[in-house]
């Protein structure tokens, strides 16, 4: 059974989605769910984006901190680690905190995952040009 989404929760936990991971990013994660578990994605959009984002105590950078560590402890979960790398550079953490974040992790998460994560961040870098070029 689809529980129908309460509309208001619903509707600002899409915003916010959209205002950080981009309209285009959260049209194709719905979409991706709407065959096997449309349930989840309302819970995503309800829950994390609306409910957890949108309380007060911590700001989106140091949300997306958390958001990344976790990520990265919880290895096997490179889809949402690109994403969220992406919305924390968009919400201003630093690119060199990102690294920093995940040399951390090493001691906490193990190597492998540290080095995963630091694959993952390569290839978001790369891909919005972040990366020294050639003649650098």
């Amino acid at each position: 059974m689809t529980v129908p989404p309460h509309d208001d929760r619903y509707s600002a936990g899409l915003a916010r989605m959209r205002e950080l991971g981009g309209a285009e990013t959260t049209e194709a994660f719905l979409a991706s769910l709407e065959e096997t578990a449309p349930d989840l994605g309302r819970y995503v959009a309800e829950f994390v984006y609306e409910d957890l984002y949108r309380r007060d105590g911590l700001d989106l950078h140091a949300r997306q901190m958390a958001t990344l560590a976790t990520l990265v402890a919880l290895g096997g979960c490179e889809r949402q680690l690109s994403l969220h790398i992406g919305v924390a550079l968009d919400v201003g953490v630093p690119q060199r905190a990102v690294v920093e974040l995940f040399i951390h992790q090493s001691a906490y998460a193990g190597f492998p995952r540290a080095l995963n994560a630091v694959a993952v961040a390569r290839e978001v870098f790369a891909a919005r040009g972040l990366l020294p070029g050639p003649n650098a």
